[in-house]
């Protein structure tokens, strides 16, 4: 009989728990005191390699060092974009596309603070948002980062 209900108490808990996880539509990172999330549709698998935390996403991935890893939740919004520049010197937006002066990761978040995109870039790079539904969008590569109206 104890067992019965210790086993009832365990499915209740998995479907309560089930139903809990549709709520939940980002990861949000907290590393070096900044927020950061990601959009849970993008993510496909989260390991532990070296003293890390690897975010393995359809974009790519992303490697956080846990010594500088605050906290890990799951949450139904992202966080909201502060306000930014419209330009900088190595990115620049026109008509439909970001064009890019130098080496390094892109990163392009919604207007929600969630990861849509990521690429690696090179030199005279030019990229096409055509595929991004029309709104404000965050790109950030290096330490520039420039909000786009699209």
């Amino acid at each position: 009989m104890m067992k019965t209900k210790i086993i009832l108490a365990a499915l209740l808990l998995m479907v309560s728990s089930g139903m809990r996880a549709d709520e939940y539509n980002y990861l949000t990172l907290t590393y070096n005191g900044t927020d950061q999330s990601i959009s849970l549709p993008l993510v496909q698998r989260i390991t532990f390699e070296d003293g890390a935390m690897v975010v393995s996403t359809t974009q790519g991935k992303y490697t956080y060092s846990l010594s500088n890893l605050d906290k890990i939740t799951f949450t139904e919004i992202a966080d909201a974009i502060k306000a930014l520049p419209e330009q900088a010197e190595n990115l620049t937006y026109k008509d439909g596309t970001l064009a890019i002066k130098g080496d390094g990761m892109l990163y392009i978040y919604n207007a929600g603070g969630a990861l849509v995109s990521i690429a690696n870039v090179k030199e005279g790079a030019n990229v096409n948002l055509g595929n991004l539904p029309a709104g404000v969008y965050v790109v950030r590569m290096g330490n520039k980062t420039i909000k786009v109206r699209k």
